[in-house]
């Protein structure tokens, strides 16, 4: 019987790893804990259960703890990761933290979910973006490939000097998510407040201020005027992306402290309660690499308004309202529309629900398997 194909998992980064990244890497765990005959061998390092579960490096931590796990990753990255590459045979090296190693046994793979690196610099401390991209261009000049999650990046790392001579494949993640709508809506009771939801880190790139200011434009019509806003999440985790302050101004200066409310942080059952109650969840973000919060509103049967942005666009399909133009015009048209038109809520919230199927964690592993044997037959 020919021997099996061995793909090296590296999950170091789920020390510190939130949202998006983590869910991304859980997902690939579970599925290789249930395919183990599958037709490559994985091993996962380190073990992704303890380390997801360790809180040593996560929440507010100080700058020794930060320089700390940067240093061990390093290593990690460019030392012990080569070495476990020789140590278990590895025939390909997957990173889906961004990241290969310079060296190692067999060819390699970098998941780069967007590229928030180039088009945002100024977000991040320069001398830790220099080496950090150092590393990267280092570890993909030799045996190397690019997985990325939307055709939307995949168009935007071609254009770039940097990627233009690899290759791209684009692998859906999973939501991560299960559906919610058929277990959870049946038996609720709605509460009588009306309201509109955004979930997510309060960063200047999720465009918020534009969404209070059509949230105020709407409560000045009689009608609406019960309407209030929750903008659930924290805040930003560096000084440079963070938003917070200027949020909080705007709710000043519009008057709308008792309608527009931040929770901040909140359990995975507030959570729910949350999305179970809206009207509807609104997306109005400037940059994104996929946009899990949209899957997860359409689980939980919300329609949903998004900002006419690439990768936003292809996650929804036709199962959400684009705005024509990111200004809060259109996004007050947009809202007035989501409160009128309950027919047009019904069909986005069927469509949400079948659009949620595209991304079930079995499609995604199938995928970024093909892709692993694809690499590997080159």
């Amino acid at each position: 019987m020919k021997p099996r194909k061995r793909v090296l998992i590296d999950v170091f980064y789920l020390h510190v790893a939130q949202t998006g990244i983590k869910t991304y890497i859980l997902s690939i765990c579970e599925e290789v804990k249930k395919n183990a005959n599958s037709d490559l061998e994985y091993i996962i390092s380190p073990d992704f259960e303890s380390v997801s579960q360790s809180t040593f490096f996560r929440g507010k931590t100080p700058k020794w703890k930060n320089l700390l796990f940067q240093l061990l990753y390093l290593f990690r990255k460019q030392l012990i990761l080569p070495l476990l590459s020789f140590w278990h045979q590895a025939d390909l090296i997957f990173s889906p933290d961004i990241l290969s190693p310079m060296w190692g046994r067999g060819k390699k793979v970098s998941v780069i979910h967007d590229t928030f690196f180039w088009d945002n610099p100024e977000h991040y401390q320069k001398i830790w973006l220099k080496y950090f991209l150092y590393f990267l261009k280092k570890g993909l000049q030799k045996n190397a490939s690019v997985v990325t999650i939307t055709e939307f990046s995949k168009s935007r790392l071609q254009n770039m000097n940097e990627f233009k001579d690899l290759r791209i494949d684009v692998a859906y993640p999973s939501s991560g998510l299960r559906n919610n709508v058929d277990n959870s809506l049946k038996s609720y009771s709605k509460s009588p407040e009306r309201y509109f939801l955004h979930v997510g880190v309060l960063e200047i790139r999720k465009n918020l201020s534009m969404l209070i200011k059509a949230f105020s434009e709407l409560i000045h019509i009689p009608e609406y005027a019960d309407f209030k806003l929750f903008l659930v999440g924290q805040r930003g985790p560096r000084e440079t992306l963070d938003d917070y302050d200027n949020l909080i101004a705007l709710v000043k200066k519009y008057k709308l402290e008792e309608q527009v409310i931040f929770p901040g942080y909140v359990s995975q059952g507030q959570l729910s309660t949350y999305f179970q109650n809206a009207l509807a969840y609104i997306f109005p973000s400037s940059n994104e690499g996929f946009g899990l919060p949209v899957l997860e509103a359409f689980s939980f049967g919300l329609p949903v308004i998004v900002s006419n942005q690439g990768a936003l666009k292809e996650v929804a399909g036709d199962a959400a309202l684009i705005l024509e133009e990111n200004i809060s015009e259109n996004l007050l048209r947009n809202m007035i529309k989501l409160i009128e038109d309950e027919h047009l809520r019904e069909s986005l919230r069927k469509k949400g629900i079948m659009r949620l199927k595209e991304f079930t964690t079995e499609k995604f592993f199938l995928s970024l398997a093909q892709t692993f044997n694809d690499i590997l037959d080159e």
